[in-house]
């Protein structure tokens, strides 16, 4: 009887370090796989942001009846873009209120108008003389236009 109970134990220990093995196995593949999958994605992500670039072309402050301004950015990257963000700021850190909703696509090679509304409770928010910067994102690039507008 003593040499069937070491073959048992032998035997379940066997199969023990195999089953403790496939669960380790599998754990490690799963975690592998998602790693995998993240580096795969960032690096799309890289390599599609080294083909990005936009421009802010030029600044229209319409300070006449309709109190709007106008932001024309050109994307001069090699793939399209959605432009996820765009403020204007006065001299005080004011912010204009957007018209345009984003995100706004824009496809390579193209223009867009983006809208601001530049008047406030108290009168206009956004002047020639008190106009500080307009700053445009995309997924992966930020462009900040601060010089003079047009028609200042």
């Amino acid at each position: 009887m003593k040499g069937v109970s070491t073959i048992i134990a032998t035997v379940l220990l066997l199969a023990i370090t195999v089953l403790i093995s496939l669960v380790v196995s599998t754990s490690f593949t799963q975690i592998t796989k998602e790693q995998t999958s993240t580096v795969s994605t960032r690096t799309t992500q890289a390599v599609n942001c080294t083909s990005s670039d936009i421009n802010v072309e030029a600044v229209y402050l319409d300070t006449g009846p309709s109190n709007q301004s106008r932001v024309t950015v050109r994307n001069s990257g090699q793939i399209n873009e959605n432009i996820v963000a765009a403020k204007m700021y006065n001299k005080t850190g004011i912010e204009a209120a957007s018209i345009t909703t984003y995100p706004a696509a824009i496809a390579k090679g193209s223009l867009t108008t983006l809208l601001f509304n530049i008047s406030g409770s108290g009168g206009l928010n956004v002047t020639c003389s008190s106009f500080s910067q307009v700053i445009v994102s995309t997924e992966c690039v930020t462009e900040v236009f601060d010089s003079t507008p047009k028609n200042c």
